[in-house]
């Protein structure tokens, strides 16, 4: 039921340090082929524990949002909710420019094969680094 109401279907979850000491990120998209030929959020963070002086002066201080469009948007969310089935990403009105977005709220289905335990941690790794006031509100279930 969730499949007639979401953008696209996550079937890849990628979890980990993307540049090996500098960023973590978690990435979903809607294939194994998807970073190349498909649709994607890629939601980064830097390892450090927190943001370092160039990163704040830069606003570069929270979490980035980067998908298939080439957008990148640090912070940008305004709240990301996890049910079974489906993760709904409600965007700022700029990132959702910045990003070549449909509309500020993406629902996107969660395919049988994605770890919701893996996808929940992740997400609440990433999207609680940085500037609090860049934090999104959390249903992650």
């Amino acid at each position: 039921m969730t499949d007639l109401f979401s953008y696209w279907e996550i079937t890849a979850l990628v979890i980990g340090e993307e540049l090996p000491g500098v960023t973590f990120s978690v990435f979903i998209g809607d294939g194994d082929d998807a970073a190349a030929d498909g649709y994607y959020f890629d939601l980064q963070r830097f390892v450090n524990d927190r943001p370092d002086e160039q990163n704040v002066r830069n606003r570069t201080d929270s979490y980035c949002v980067v998908n298939e469009s080439g957008g990148v948007h640090f912070g940008g969310l305004n709240e990301v909710s996890l049910v079974p089935g489906l993760l709904t990403l409600s965007f700022t009105e700029e990132a959702a420019v910045v990003l070549d977005l449909p509309s500020n709220v993406i629902p996107l289905g969660i395919g049988s094969g994605v770890d919701l335990d893996e996808l929940r941690a992740g997400l609440y790794r990433i999207l609680t680094y940085g500037n609090p006031q860049k934090f999104p509100r959390l249903n992650l279930g």
